[in-house]
């Protein structure tokens, strides 16, 4: 387990989100390619709003061994050690379960992005001071990949934050594409 590569990899990526945001206006981060798409401030609001109540909630549900996590049970599924061994989410469209996480809403400035992104920074530096002590036979379940302990979950928010790198990519190719009214 290294949480410190994960941690400056993790970095890394928030870096490039934020180099990203900030070369467009508040309008921009608005626009959607397509009427079922996300626009970039949808994907950056996905990324922030589920890295904590999801990745980071799972890290500690996890570490503090509270209800929700146990001993019992398998771990990851085949999907989830496919992701793992791949230390990557491939980049495919998931159709996920319809819920406010999964249809953010737009960002209000690009301050309060930067703002988040350096929280999700500190988060995961918070959450690498402990890892090391971790007792990695306490898990939760991941709804795609099984049951995940603090070390997976962990990996997994970097996993997650690159994967929607790609969707941001495809995202600037529309906006420089048809330029903002």
């Amino acid at each position: 387990m290294d949480p410190t590569r994960v941690l400056l990899s993790f970095k890394k990526h928030v870096k490039e989100w934020k180099r990203t945001i900030d070369k467009y206006e508040i309008d921009d981060l608005s626009r959607k390619p397509g009427a079922t798409s996300w626009s970039l401030g949808q994907v950056c609001m996905h990324v922030i709003v589920l890295h904590d109540i999801f990745y980071m909630h799972n890290v500690y549900l996890c570490l503090d061994q509270k209800e929700g996590a146990s001993v019992q049970g398998e771990g990851k599924n085949l999907m989830g050690r496919m992701i793992f061994f791949m230390k990557s989410i491939p980049p495919m469209k998931v159709k996920m379960p319809e819920s406010e996480y999964f249809d953010p809403p737009q960002a209000d400035s690009i301050a309060q992005l930067n703002d988040e992104f350096d929280h999700l920074v500190k988060t995961m530096e918070a959450a690498a001071e402990r890892l090391p002590q971790a007792d990695l036979t306490f898990r939760s379940q991941h709804p795609l990949l099984g049951r995940l302990n603090a070390w997976e979950w962990y990996q997994g928010a970097e996993f997650h934050i690159r994967h929607h790198l790609l969707q941001a990519r495809r995202i600037e190719k529309f906006l420089q594409s048809s330029p903002s009214r």
